[in-house]
């Protein structure tokens, strides 16, 4: 019995040290950049539908960490405004292909007439902020919370009229980060998941050492649909310094979908009847 139990000893010891050998991380290190060779900042890369993703820095550079047991997943580079670029890893890293250039691609979406006679403000969302819940962005006894994860929810603009967005307001319930970035998405739906974003360009909003409200003026950015949208807030920078980053996570949060992304190109995650503090201000 001793011989025997040493043996499996033995070989679970073995197969410990294949599954490490065969399963090395692996440095996927590059810069994303336009026509022009000029970098494209915040453009999102990830491994296709798998948690593993981040965003492109102000300079257009990243750096992946990936294991080897992804090295035949597929890697997507997407940026609005650009036609996304796809890549299997092995082929990545075989090439030594560091520089990946994205091709300008205007996306045609369909014109919504409006008449700003006798236009009505409103808001939709839900306002409470106390919860014991919350869903992180960062979080030290969480792994694989990637720049590029989203947070939002879906709003019901209430009417076939078509509705100009005027603000959005999100709530920080925990943040220990010198400064961050998030990114404002606001999409189309289809099969009651975000489908392509309907702001024309990226809209941004920094934030230094602060929690609560946080207002983002949308009057600008000309954007009008006749339909229901989701919008998401989107990391996409922080400081060095910094391990917590939350929002408030109302449950149940009734007539309300939540939805959540953890990395930049995961599949999206659809959960009823729960909602983070947000509102969106509309006019009809």
């Amino acid at each position: 019995m001793k011989t025997t139990t040493m043996i499996r000893a033995i070989s679970i010891i073995l197969l410990f040290s294949l599954s490490n050998v065969f399963s090395q991380e692996r440095i996927i290190k590059g810069s994303v950049l336009d026509d022009l060779k000029k970098p494209i900042q915040y453009a999102n890369i990830g491994v296709l539908s798998k948690p593993i993703g981040t965003v492109t820095n102000n300079e257009g550079e990243f750096i992946l960490k990936i294991n080897d047991s992804h090295i035949l997943d597929t890697l997507k580079i997407s940026s609005l405004g650009f036609k996304s670029k796809e890549f299997i890893i092995k082929d990545l890293l075989d090439n030594k292909i560091s520089d990946i250039y994205l091709e300008s691609h205007v996306e045609e979406l369909e014109e919504v007439l409006i008449s700003f006679d006798n236009l009505k403000s409103y808001t939709e969302g839900k306002e409470k902020t106390k919860s014991k819940n919350q869903v992180f962005f960062a979080n030290p006894e969480i792994k694989n919370i990637n720049l590029g994860s989203e947070i939002g929810r879906k709003f019901i603009l209430g009417s076939k009229k078509p509705s100009i967005i005027e603000g959005f307001k999100f709530y920080i319930k925990e943040n220990n980060y010198e400064k961050i970035k998030f990114r404002i998405n606001i999409y189309g739906i289809s099969n009651e998941i975000p489908s392509n974003r309907i702001n024309k360009i990226d809209i941004y909003s920094e934030v230094q050492n602060t929690k609560g409200w946080i207002n983002v003026s949308l009057a600008d950015y000309n954007i009008v649909t006749k339909d229901d949208v989701i919008v998401t807030v989107e990391w996409i920078e922080a400081s060095k310094t910094g391990d917590k980053l939350s929002f408030p996570l109302l449950i149940p949060s009734f007539n309300s979908i939540h939805y959540y992304k953890q990395s930049a190109q995961s599949q999206w995650r659809k959960y009823k009847m729960i909602s983070s503090a947000m509102l969106l201000t509309y006019k009809q």
